[in-house]
């Protein structure tokens, strides 16, 4: 896994943490590792990882050498690394590759020292380093897709030759798991390996002593910084935002808010909080205005585990296992949209109703002893 996931700021980030909370609860011994500079790791955050006993053994590797001596870098990383992308194809790859020279020869003094049983990789884009390699021996490879990685370079490299390249990638491994219904679909349609649902899942939070009446926030809305959110931001703030009554308080989260003017009274922003649960237990609804992305908007889940009713666009269901009745409402018209928020604040029955349909979705699929009673049958 590339990223820090104790970092928790991106839903790819807590994705990975519930599955090392899966692992340590049923006694798995973990060897974690991954990637230097793609990560921002620093020497503190390593330490905190450790102590986190997630993992037994943690490993952060570099894909590259730092350029302090150029001699070095040259001649120990740049021509062996070219020689290496000339070896894996004469052509460039129509998909990210990001497995280097370097990076390779690293995980490979892991495997050579080591035994495993499972190795789990995040991202089809590290692929590279488990293929035809026969120091991987008799573990069962598993490859988490997070996202359907041609819809998210869509605009980077050819859709026909990228999905062709996603899909023989995900035929390497013995079992893909997909974190959303449609990804499980598509995939299972054209790969060679197995390919199993494993939606997000989360601890079922205490409940909210708070009456909602009594709460702080009228809306949460969590998001980092990646181009799908800033684009969704950037939508309800100029279309949605301006039709709202300003006396309607709302609460944004996360990187999301670098975008976000601080003149708006209403509007408190948090760029980071440690511990979500004291946001949403403030909150009355939450929203997801997403318009473009892929794969299972974690903040939805959250939002459905705290019995929120959401407010999003049609962008903002994918993933979900079921479509309606469901706890969300469904526009992608920014006069609607106000309208279905506006609804959920003035209108107590109806709100109750998508309260009430959010905490069952959210038991029925996501609730996480219920997932890992899943996962126990597939390891």
């Amino acid at each position: 896994m590339p990223d820090n996931p104790l970092k928790k700021n991106s839903g790819n980030k807590i994705r990975a943490l519930s599955f090392l909370q899966y692992f340590k609860s049923r006694g798995f011994n973990v060897h974690f590792v991954s990637e230097y500079f793609w990560g921002e790791w620093t020497d503190d955050d390593t330490s905190e990882f450790e102590n986190s006993n997630l993992a037994q053994t943690t490993s952060v590797l570099y894909r590259k050498p730092f350029k302090r001596n150029f001699f070095y870098y040259f001649f120990c990383y740049v021509l062996p690394n070219f020689f290496y992308q000339k070896k894996l194809s004469t052509t460039p790859t129509p998909f990210p590759e990001l497995v280097t020279y370097r990076l390779k020869k690293a995980f490979n003094d892991i495997l050579r020292k080591n035994d495993f049983d499972y190795i789990f990789i995040n991202y089809a884009s590290w692929s590279t380093l488990i293929e035809d390699n026969k120091l991987v021996k008799n573990a069962k490879i598993i490859l988490d897709t997070h996202d359907f990685l041609t819809a998210q370079n869509q605009q980077k490299f050819k859709i026909g030759p990228s999905f062709q390249e996603e899909i023989r990638r995900l035929s390497l491994f013995d079992l893909v798991l997909a974190i959303s219904i449609e990804e499980q679909y598509i995939f299972s349609q054209f790969c060679k390996s197995e390919i199993k649902l494993a939606p997000m899942m989360i601890e079922k939070p205490k409940e909210n002593p708070i009456l909602v009446s009594k709460r702080k926030f009228d809306i949460i809305y969590v998001a980092s910084k990646n181009p799908h959110n800033i684009q969704a931001a950037s939508w309800f703030m100029s279309l949605v935002y301006p039709l709202l009554p300003k006396s309607v308080t709302i609460c944004m989260i996360g990187e999301i808010t670098q975008f976000i003017s601080k003149e708006h009274s209403n509007i408190t922003t948090i760029p980071f909080a440690q511990d979500l649960a004291t946001y949403y237990e403030q909150a009355k609804i939450a929203i997801c205005p997403m318009l473009s992305g892929t794969g299972t908007k974690i903040k939805v889940i959250e939002a459905l585990s705290y019995s929120l009713p959401i407010v999003c666009n049609l962008r903002g269901v994918d993933g979900l296992v079921n479509k309606s009745n469901n706890g969300c409402l469904v526009s992608d018209d920014p006069e609607e949209f106000k309208e279905h928020i506006t609804t959920l604040l003035n209108d107590q029955q109806e709100y109750n109703k998508l309260s009430l349909l959010a905490r069952q979705t959210f038991e029925s699929n996501y609730e996480e002893e219920n997932c890992y009673k899943k996962l126990d049958r597939l390891f």
